[in-house]
């Protein structure tokens, strides 16, 4: 092995420490950030607007730092990443501080916290697509899902160590674990400007001239049906982030912060956990088609979503999040699989991009859903999530093979 090759693989775990980084701020979001929204004196819907409308951000920024990676480097962007997330974090605990001290009125504090995460938002979601980009210039096509497999485990992989870090740390103080949230972003920036090698094989790229260029559209029919289910699941996924911590509170009546912090971390790692067993190990022992991942993950979910809503005890609610779990490990290769099936070599950048803004528009109606919904019924995020899901589900079973959509194109 090369030294350059070296290089190359200590970069490949580096980036996947920073995807794990990035997991580990979104799911600290929603284990401190959403229980204290009311000890900080925000009513639900005032949090979930709030977060939705700072969340518009990244349609915009996932996009526009995948392009300025082609011209300016992988390695600085990634660079920003880390040390957007640490600043944003800061930025985030600060805001509430200032809160719990009364220190800033109502309006004042929405304010804050808006600007925090639309900075997060700005900064941080330059992490995941240079990483990936950084994958596909040093993995070549036989290594290339293995490679990508590294970094969508480091997504699951924060998003269990997130949980556990509000958890462990939440008796050190309620804002603690967001500070050494803010300190490890800023460590592995300063360990990615020392030991990351930026990869020479996007500069060759940018060099083909006559490579063919993407037509593929927004609206196009053929992407349209998963764009439409990862979209749905975000909506869902998301606002039922938002509202477990109060959820937790009000049906099990739930009081102490740090018990509400704790409880809430244990619902997140348990669907964490399963989604890296199933990714991680089951699927690479037996392989199924991304067509039937597609068929299994609504039905899993609605699943998940009713069990959640009647859960009578704590465990119960665990069982609901792990088979949500079980439908999220299904949905990524399913969705993504079959989309990538479904479109030409040249349009997969694309069509991974407009993925990605589904997901985003499902993260940018989530916290309002949520938390409107929940405002009228506790339940009402998972029931309604439920019936949605089943609807999805069937949707689903109309979809045709790619292969089938393909010979249908050339005819």
């Amino acid at each position: 092995m090369t030294e350059t090759n070296k290089a190359y693989n200590y970069g490949k775990f580096m980036l996947a420490g920073g995807v794990v980084i990035f997991a580990i701020g979104q799911s600290l979001l929603f284990i401190i950030v959403a229980p204290m929204a009311r000890s900080v004196g925000l009513t639900e819907w005032q949090f979930g607007i709030t977060f939705s409308l700072a969340n518009i951000s990244l349609i915009f920024a996932a996009p526009f730092w995948g392009r300025k990676s082609d011209s300016i480097g992988r390695k600085p962007v990634f660079i920003t990443g880390l040390f957007g997330s640490g600043i944003g974090t800061l930025m985030m605990a600060y805001s509430l501080k200032l809160g719990l001290q009364g220190a800033v009125t109502t309006s004042g504090l929405i304010v804050m916290i808006f600007i925090s995460r639309m900075i997060y938002g700005l900064t941080a979601s330059s992490i995941y697509p240079s990483a990936a980009a950084y994958i596909a210039d040093v993995t070549d096509w036989q290594n290339r899902a293995k490679g990508m497999a590294l970094i969508g485990s480091a997504n699951s992989i924060g998003s269990i160590l997130g949980p556990a870090i509000g958890g462990g740390l939440a008796f050190m103080g309620a804002l603690f674990p967001m500070y050494a949230a803010a300190a490890v972003s800023f460590a592995g920036g300063l360990a990615a400007i020392i030991w990351l090698v930026e990869p020479e094989q996007h500069r060759e790229r940018k060099l083909q001239k006559d490579r063919p260029k993407s037509t593929l559209k927004f609206t196009d029919p053929l992407l349209r049906p998963y764009m439409i289910i990862w979209a749905s699941f975000f909506v869902i996924f998301i606002s039922l982030n938002f509202v477990t911590s109060f959820y937790i509170q009000d049906r099990f009546g739930i009081t102490d912060m740090a018990e509400v912090m704790r409880f809430a971390g244990m619902m997140l790692a348990c669907m964490a956990v399963v989604i890296t067993l199933v990714q991680g190990v089951l699927f690479q022992i037996i392989r199924i088609s991304p067509q039937i991942l597609l068929r299994l993950c609504g039905p899993t979910f609605s699943v998940g979503l009713f069990t959640m809503a009647l859960a009578p005890s704590m465990p119960f609610l665990a069982a609901g999040f792990a088979i949500l779990g079980i439908s999220f490990a299904c949905a990524t290769p399913g969705i993504n699989g079959s989309a990538s099936l479904t479109v030409e070599p040249h349009e997969q950048g694309t069509a991974a991009g407009y993925l990605a803004a589904a997901n985003t528009a499902g993260a940018i109606l989530g916290p309002i859903v949520g938390t409107s919904l929940y405002k009228l019924q506790p339940n009402a995020p998972m029931l309604l999530g439920g019936v949605l899901m089943a609807i999805i589900s069937i949707y689903a079973f109309t979809i045709p093979p790619p292969q089938q959509r393909d010979k249908r194109k050339k005819i």
